[in-house]
C-alpha cells in the first residue's frame, strides 16, 4: 500500500498541473462571484423552465426554484470537468514519454518499483484520484460559491435565483460522484491508449495520438465513402453521456434552454441510473481493451529508454 501511495505522490510531484489547474478554477469562481459587481439582468428576462417562459423575476416559485438550484451546483463543476480533461490529456500523452526526455526513467528504474506498477499508478492518477480530487474541491466550491451568492442576493429582487435546498444539493453531489467512479471504466480504454502512445513515441507525442486517428477517417472516407471510424470515436468519446442520460440520444437530439435544459438536467441529478453503462458490453469491452493495451505500455516502457 505504501508503494501505491509513494507513487500517487510521484505522480502528483512531478505533474503539478494535476491539482494546481483545478485549484485555479475553482479559486477563479470563487472570486468572480465574491468580488462581482452585482447580478445584472434585464427586467423583462425571461427564462424557459416547465416548458414556458418565465419571468426571472415573479415567475420563480418555489419548485422552479429548486430546479434552478439543481443547475447551478452542476454547472458549477462544469468549468472544473472541461479544465480536468483537458489537463488528464496532457499528463497522460506525456507521463511516460517525459521521463525518458528528461532521463529520470533511469533513476526510477533502479528502485524496487515494476514497470507494471509505474504504469497502473499513472492510470490510477488519471482515471480516479485526479477526477475523485475534483469531485471533492467542486463539493467545496459550491457550498462557497452558493454561500457568497446568497449574501449577495438576500433581501434583493434575484433571492429566488439561489435558495438553499439540501436534498438536491446531494443529490446532485451523489450524481457527480457515482459518475465519476463509472466514467473510470468507460474512458479507460482512451486512457491506456494514450499511455501506450506516451511509452512508444519518441517525438511528437501529440500528433502520434492525433494523426492516425484522422488518417484513418480519411482514408476510410475516400476509399469506401463511410465513417465508421469517426462514428466508433464519437461513441467511445461520447457513450457515456448518451447512456447516463445526459447527451445525444439514439435520435440526435440534444437539449437546450428552448427545449427545457432544466427539466433535463433535473432528471440527470434527479433519476441517475448506471445500470444502462454496467450492463452495456461495450463498458466491459473497453476494460478489456484498456487492460490489454497497459500491458503493451509495460512492456514498451520496459525495452525503450531512449538511452
Amino acid at each position: 500500500m505504501k508503494q501505491w501511495i509513494t507513487l500517487v505522490r510521484r505522480e502528483l510531484w512531478e505533474h503539478r498541473a494535476l491539482w494546481v489547474a483545478p485549484l485555479v478554477v475553482a479559486a477563479l469562481l470563487i472570486v468572480v462571484t465574491a468580488l462581482s459587481g452585482g447580478v445584472h439582468i434585464s427586467a423583462d428576462a425571461r427564462v424557459q423552465i416547465d416548458g414556458e417562459a418565465v419571468d426571472f423575476i415573479n415567475g420563480i416559485t418555489p419548485e422552479r426554484a429548486v430546479k434552478l438550484f439543481g443547475v447551478l451546483i452542476a454547472g458549477l463543476y462544469v468549468p472544473q470537468l472541461i479544465v480536468m480533461l483537458i489537463v488528464l490529456g496532457f499528463y497522460l500523452l506525456d507521463s511516460l514519454y517525459s521521463e525518458r526526455k528528461d532521463r529520470s526513467i533511469l533513476f526510477w528504474k533502479s528502485l524496487p518499483v515494476s514497470d507494471a506498477h509505474t504504469v497502473a499508478s499513472k492510470a490510477l492518477v488519471a482515471l480516479l484520484v485526479v477526477p475523485l480530487g475534483v469531485w471533492l474541491l467542486s463539493v467545496l466550491t459550491s457550498l462557497i460559491t452558493v454561500g457568497a451568492l446568497t449574501a449577495k442576493l438576500a433581501g434583493g429582487p434575484f433571492a429566488a435565483i439561489v435558495q438553499w435546498n439540501t436534498p438536491i444539493w446531494f443529490a446532485v453531489q451523489g450524481a457527480m460522484f457515482v459518475g465519476t467512479l463509472i466514467a473510470a471504466l468507460w474512458y479507460a480504454p482512451i486512457a491506456a491508449a494514450l499511455l501506450l502512445v506516451s511509452a512508444w513515441a519518441r517525438r511528437n507525442v501529440f500528433l502520434w495520438a492525433v494523426l492516425p486517428p484522422v488518417a484513418l477517417m480519411l482514408i476510410e472516407e475516400i476509399a469506401f465513402d463511410t465513417n465508421r471510424v469517426a462514428g466508433f470515436l464519437e461513441y467511445r468519446f461520447g457513450g457515456f453521456f448518451d447512456a447516463m442520460g445526459m447527451g445525444v440520444d439514439g435520435k440526435q437530439r440534444t437539449v437546450g434552454v428552448g427545449e427545457n435544459a432544466f427539466d433535463h438536467i433535473g432528471e440527470v441529478y434527479g433519476k441517475l441510473d448506471v445500470t444502462p453503462l454496467l450492463t452495456n458490453v461495450d463498458t466491459w469491452i473497453g476494460v478489456a481493451a484498456a487492460l490489454g493495451m497497459l500491458w503493451l505500455a509495460v512492456l514498451v516502457r520496459r525495452r525503450r529508454d531512449d538511452t
